[in-house]
């Protein structure tokens, strides 16, 4: 079972693996940074707690639906669908009773037009009655990159620029073999989203990625991504 509350306190980064990365202290250089990236990538992001990416993802978001006129996929693990929708609108943050600071996107308006589509990573990845969820994850991330495209389409049609997506991949450590899996996976995936309207930012929790992956694993994840961020506080 997750422990939310575990992974929403703030842990020091100890990813020391010499690799391509950027590493980034501040939520505003964060912010700017994804808000260049250019279209194409398939960037590793780990983030130190759930506070911190928040406060990243509700600006971001708002600025790829509204000034950049894309569509936007969030697949959340260690928060709510619900809670993702509190966050993006402003409301109050259930841990520590604040309001963000930063204007609030409609949530409703973008869900209602297929602009924002926000879905729990287990489910997306692994939906209910998919046996091969169980067995090949390769196999069992099939329809995922097929709804990939989908939205592809979909975007094209709709006049959009492109798709953005933001993933936790928290979700494949439900499976046996977890990590190993989540490993052959992103090697499946193409290092570049060259020539597609699609950005890609895989999402790790800094302690997922310290603990569950050996240095070999972790070494193979960040080579198999265009760029690598590393968030810290």
């Amino acid at each position: 079972m997750r422990d939310r509350v575990d992974y929403i306190i703030y842990c020091p980064s100890k990813i020391t693996l010499y690799r391509s990365k950027n590493t980034l202290n501040k939520v505003v250089d964060a912010v700017d940074w994804f808000k260049k990236s250019p279209t194409g990538i398939h960037t590793l992001v780990t983030y130190p707690d759930l506070m911190m990416l928040r406060r990243i993802y509700l600006q971001y978001v708002k600025t790829q639906l509204e000034d950049r006129n894309e569509i936007v996929l969030i697949l959340p693990y260690y928060e709510t669908t619900d809670n993702v929708r509190l966050v993006l609108s402003g409301e109050v943050d259930t841990y520590n009773g604040n309001k963000f600071r930063y204007t609030r996107t409609d949530v409703h308006k973008y869900e209602r037009d297929a602009s924002l589509i926000i879905m729990d990573s287990l489910k997306g990845y692994f939906p209910p009655g998919n046996s091969s969820s169980n067995n090949n994850t390769k196999d069992g991330s099939l329809d995922f990159i097929s709804y990939l495209g989908v939205l592809l389409k979909q975007a094209e049609r709709q006049g959009k620029n492109g798709v953005t997506v933001l993933s936790d991949l928290g979700s494949f450590h439900h499976l046996e073999y977890g990590s190993r899996k989540l490993v052959a996976y992103e090697q499946s995936l193409p290092k570049t989203f060259e020539g597609r309207n699609l950005k890609g930012f895989c999402l790790y929790h800094q302690k997922d990625f310290e603990r569950r992956f050996s240095e070999k694993q972790q070494a193979s994840l960040l080579d198999c991504h265009s760029q690598n961020i590393i968030l810290t506080m």
